[in-house]
């Protein structure tokens, strides 16, 4: 099974077991679906069913069904919270979840390798690609620099003419 990273807990809030979270993503509706998340403890993935869940201030305010007292979540902390691959919601075709784009080979149209995907960087204009190569590489994910994507051949074609000198 496959365990993706959905957020990351920030601290407890109140008395009464709260935690406030991080949410990854930008559709922050779409967290509200999840019935299951799972947190790492110790080396076992512990099952977190949400009871409440408010959204305020770029946080998600969250209880779980069983844990009611600061001292029993307080393990969460810092900690990132995860969903199963299968309970992802289904995307549109030509949309990619990130995780499955770290670590693929980047090209350019011409030919000429330039890395593979490290990361993203989150911008109010754009998410940037992230490209580690003999140096890094920073590449705007919009369709004038994204010619292809190719996740099970493991490639994405940019056409960076202009964009690095």
């Amino acid at each position: 099974m496959k365990w993706i990273p959905v957020g990351r807990v920030v601290s407890v809030h109140g008395i009464r077991g709260e935690l406030k979270f991080y949410y990854y993503n930008e559709v922050k509706e779409e967290f509200l679906d999840y019935t299951s998340l799972f947190a790492l403890k110790g080396a076992e993935f512990v099952k977190l069913e949400p009871e409440g869940a408010r959204y305020r201030k770029g946080l998600f305010y969250l209880s779980f069904r069983g844990f009611s007292t600061v001292e029993e979540v307080s393990f969460l902390v810092g900690k990132e919270l995860f969903v199963r691959e299968a309970d992802l919601p289904r995307l549109e075709e030509g949309e990619y979840y990130e995780y499955r784009l770290i670590g693929l080979e980047v090209t350019t149209v011409q030919g000429l390798h330039l890395g593979k995907v490290r990361s993203f960087m989150h911008t109010g204009a754009s998410d940037i690609l992230v490209v580690e190569g003999e140096r890094e590489l920073l590449i705007p994910m919009v369709e004038e620099f994204i010619i292809d994507i190719d996740v099970d051949r493991g490639t994405i074609r940019v056409d960076i003419e202009g964009l690095v000198p």
